[in-house]
């Protein structure tokens, strides 16, 4: 199946063949057609019958309600009930369409608390993180959606995310960057990709998340800061370090590494206990738990990096390990205070960024030359970002640091949407109260659905509306937020789209003998299951699995 561009739906409007009414060329977008609430809605009394009998017809179930143009219809935390759309909808035999979402690439990665996953893996009860770091808990995902319109959006620190045209993010345009008063709204990719410049400059920007919230860990087994200062000035063949500043010394030895100075280098230190162990019975040496075993047990001896579990800590051993980083390869300016951490490591940069991106800065890597007395010695990575909290112990940069001021950069701005071809993407809904989460690797805050942000979680009964369909469409509204939930008349509810498919259907939906209850429905109408409940039910066992 083909998905139709506003192209090809205004053509089939125009044509007669979909008849969407009352019908307004404003909703018609890249690839679907906005759909609105009606007045209707059907609530279920769960009083009146003890079970819900899928066999038999209980009329008293449900009762439907109406409300006025400007009343609420109000729907409280943990409630379900059936609405429907506004619009009247009728299909051709060759077109099938759906209620869509907003939605991300199968491979975009998504952070959560037990490590990253990516959009096509989630399902609903996963935990991801939230615009201020915090769990929150999936409460649907979409099946993967082929030939929707996708766009590349390309932010301010080099992060690219894959987004189809009408998935939603939660931006601050330039009229809104008022000082103290940062007015962020609901808009779409490509709303974002025509509004992209104002007055010459970027328009949009994206507030940065607060410090992801991964549980602390107890099975670190090398401190931090300890670990922090050994990969910015260790060195990989012992466990020493060389340093000029006896705080970072006093600040190893106080989580409890001995440090001691070696007579053969000068301003190099060794840290930990030193010395095997010798099993008397076998006469075997053994590792001892020192600091130069467990680099060894962390692969750190052939070559420095983060390893994945302390980039999944809690924010205070993150920050501790940040600290340790910062104090041994990193740098302030006094004037902005930009703060800037160097390697020529590049994995080891690239986890910097996590590490950075993770405690809620916006971390942009650069890369360069290395050279000493005139001599390239190769690649050399930057990476500059400017922090709201002190990422150093050692006094002299400390003080540097606060000197500069809290100038904090606290949103990255979009510098480009290009189209690309499409890809298979879904969405999820959270149950954030905002219906952000995050993704990529530099955790930026995006939105899942429409009213996903009002903690409203809506499905179509239908799920495809198959060819020949007439009739407008039930809805599926539950509140999953803590609060409750006004509804109004007339309130854009969702988008449909549409599919070409490869040959017309030879029995479109309302053919006779078919057996299409829903055909013709003009209010939300409960499951007529019970109808034909015994005719499609199949009595004959399961055949035997061959042996």
């Amino acid at each position: 199946m083909s998905v139709l561009s506003d192209r090809d739906i205004r053509t089939e409007l125009e044509g007669g063949r979909v008849q969407i009414r009352p019908y307004d060329p404003a909703d018609l977008q890249p690839s679907s057609v906005d759909l609105h609430l009606d007045r209707s809605f059907r609530v279920f009394r769960n009083n009146r019958y003890p079970y819900i009998d899928v066999r038999a017809p209980q009329p008293d179930l449900t009762e439907l309600l109406r409300v006025e143009n400007e009343e609420a219809f109000i729907l409280h935390p943990g409630e379900f009930v059936l609405g429907q759309t506004l619009e009247w909808v009728e299909l051709p035999d060759d077109l099938v369409a759906r209620l869509e979402g907003k939605a991300l690439a199968l491979d975009t990665p998504v952070p959560t608390p037990t490590g990253w996953r990516t959009m096509g893996d989630l399902e609903p009860g996963d935990t991801v993180f939230d615009e201020s770091g915090a769990p929150t808990r999936v409460v649907a995902a979409t099946a993967p959606m082929i030939g929707r319109p996708c766009r590349e959006v390309t932010f301010s620190d080099g992060t690219r995310v894959l987004a189809d045209a009408d998935h939603q993010w939660a931006t601050v345009d330039k009229l809104g960057r008022r000082p103290g008063h940062a007015r962020v709204e609901i808009r779409t990719t490509d709303e974002i990709a025509r509004t992209i410049r104002c007055n010459g400059e970027f328009n949009h920007q994206v507030p940065l998340a607060g410090p992801v919230q991964y549980p602390d860990r107890v099975d670190l087994t090398i401190e931090p800061y300890t670990l922090g200062a050994w990969l910015g000035d260790g060195t990989t063949t012992a466990a020493a370090i060389t340093t000029v500043d006896d705080e970072i010394l006093e600040q190893i030895s106080g989580e409890g590494y001995p440090v001691r100075r070696l007579a053969y280098a000068r301003h190099l230190y060794s840290v930990g206990a030193t010395g095997r162990t010798r099993d008397v019975a076998s006469g075997r040496f053994a590792r001892n738990g020192t600091l130069s075993s467990r680099l060894r047990d962390l692969g750190l001896r052939d070559g420095k990096y983060i390893p994945r579990a302390y980039l999944e800590a809690g924010v205070r051993q993150r920050l501790a390990l940040l600290q340790g980083l910062m104090d041994t390869d990193g740098f302030v300016d006094d004037i902005a205070g930009r703060c800037e951490f160097t390697s020529t490591n590049e994995r080891l940069a690239d986890g910097f960024v996590e590490l950075a991106a993770g405690l809620g800065f916006r971390p942009i890597k650069s890369q360069g030359r290395a050279t000493l007395n005139g001599r390239d010695c190769g690649p050399k990575y930057r990476v500059k970002f400017t922090p709201d909290r002190p990422v150093f112990r050692l006094t002299r940069k400390l003080a540097r640091q606060k000197a500069a001021g809290a100038r904090f950069h606290r949103f990255r701005s979009i510098d480009v949407v290009r189209p690309v071809p499409s890809v298979p993407v879904r969405c999820i809904q959270v149950a954030s109260p905002r219906g952000l989460f995050l993704v990529s690797r530099s955790f930026i805050p995006t939105h899942n659905s429409s009213l996903g942000r009002l903690g409203l979680l809506i499905h179509s009964t239908a799920g495809y509306v198959d060819p020949g369909w007439k009739g407008n469409l039930t809805l599926e509204l539950s509140n999953v937020a803590n609060l409750p939930i006004a509804l109004y008349y007339g309130m854009k509810i969702g988008q449909i789209s549409f599919f070409r498919m490869s040959s017309p259907v030879e029995r479109p939906y309302g053919s006779v003998g078919l057996g299409s209850k829903y055909q013709g429905q003009s209010e939300p109408t409960a499951s007529a299951f019970h109808s034909d409940f015994e005719s499609g039910r199949k009595t004959t066992d399961r055949e035997p699995s061959p042996r």
